[in-house]
């Protein structure tokens, strides 16, 4: 078998880059470029980087890329995490003695701070999806819920959405389609094709509209 070898393609848009591992430079290049979404032909650059190899089969590291110029946007602030990070800060006014690149899995954060505050957030969406789930079903408990999502906005407690927005997507008896229930709001949207078994349901009379 072949000794796999480190490339870093790029892609023309944005100069997005991957390292890809591969035995040769075109298997490289078609691998990584649809990582990047690109075909062979619209990948930029395909170079040899033989300083990653040790990493082989992937992924490198984002703390080693970190250390050979790489940069990756903080999970939590979006803050650009770099080599360079405590001097940008610095230079911007910021205190930076907490800056350092800190993985958890796949995301990279800019600080252990912004570790913690995405843990206690994902806790807090966590406890609020759980609590609209159940507030949904015990007021209507004929309803079949597909899925919710909340919003990343600061939350209050699993039994207070505070301003985040919260949705849940459901159907309710004769709905060929999801209908949207959005949490502080008096009414549900649900598609056109539904609207009659909507108003069966809800045991209203359906309006009607009339000829011009």
């Amino acid at each position: 078998m072949k000794r796999l070898l480190a490339y870093e393609v790029r892609e023309p848009g944005e100069g997005h880059c991957v390292i890809a591992f591969a035995s040769n430079s075109a298997t490289a290049r078609r691998e990584g470029g649809n990582e990047l979404n690109c075909s062979f032909s619209e990948v930029e650059s395909c170079n040899r980087r033989p300083q990653f190899d040790q990493y082989a089969p992937g992924p490198v590291p984002k703390t080693v890329l970190i250390e050979h110029g790489w940069w990756f946007e903080c999970h939590h602030c979006s803050r650009r995490v770099s080599d360079d990070m405590q001097q940008e800060a610095e230079d911007e006014g910021e205190e930076y003695e907490h800056l350092e690149a800190v993985t958890d899995g796949d995301a990279i954060y800019c600080s252990h701070s912004c570790v913690m505050e995405e843990f206690v957030e994902r806790r807090a969406r966590k406890a609020a999806e759980v609590a609209l789930i159940e507030f949904f079903a015990a007021t209507h408990p004929d309803c079949l819920i597909e899925s919710v999502w909340v919003s990343r906005a600061p939350l209050q407690g699993p039994d207070r959405l505070g301003h985040a927005q919260a949705l849940l997507y459901f159907k309710f008896p004769g709905a060929q389609h999801c209908a949207t229930f959005t949490f502080g709001e008096d009414r549900m949207r649900v598609t056109v094709v539904d609207l009659h078994a909507y108003y069966t349901w809800r045991g209203i009379q359906m309006p009607t509209t009339e000829a011009p």
